[in-house]
């Protein structure tokens, strides 16, 4: 099974909590085929992770102890991702990330990014908004099985069956996995 990690999954696992214990049992299970997503280290900035600090990703997925996963790369978003670590997009993948946004964000306040700033507040949930988008986008993308989180926004009864229809096959709390 194609397993697709969200960043709330790797902080578990890296602070080693209840749900990080969960996680622990799935990414060793050799039936499962794990797999992180690059967008992940753009929601670091508070820690110092900038698009030249990938490094810093790195220092936390070794902490995790999953440093060995494979990796998805999401779309390349200008002052956000890391040059090497996304991939360029065509109308095909913009209209599916379009749509992702939303199904998880169409009813929220727009934040106008340039006025406000990446290190801003609003800023800081903008790009957080942004990796949850981009985290699921890769997931369908990459055509992963199960997309793995703790954030209940995809799981939403209003969110959940439109992601499903997108690609998203399954979302679940690795409680329930």
């Amino acid at each position: 099974m194609k397993i697709t990690l969200d960043h709330n999954c790797i902080i578990n696992l890296a602070n080693q909590t209840t749900i990080g214990k969960k996680m622990n049992a799935i990414v060793s299970n050799e039936e499962n085929e794990c797999f992180v997503v690059n967008i992940g280290a753009s929601e670091m900035r508070q820690m110092g992770v900038r698009p030249d600090r990938y490094e810093k990703f790195e220092e936390l997925l070794e902490l995790a102890g999953i440093a060995r996963l494979p990796r998805l790369n999401p779309m390349m978003i200008l002052d956000v991702t890391f040059w090497d670590k996304c991939v360029w997009a065509n109308e095909a993948m913009i209209k599916l990330s379009a749509d992702i946004e939303n199904i998880l964000f169409g009813k929220a306040q727009k934040i106008d990014i340039v006025e406000e700033g990446l290190d801003s507040p609003a800023g800081r949930k903008w790009l957080n908004r942004l990796c949850d988008v981009h985290s699921m986008w890769c997931h369908i993308n990459y055509d992963n099985d199960v997309f793995l989180t703790t954030d209940k926004n995809f799981s939403k009864e209003t969110k959940l069956p439109k992601l499903i229809v997108l690609g998203a096959n399954r979302i679940c709390h690795p409680d329930s996995l």
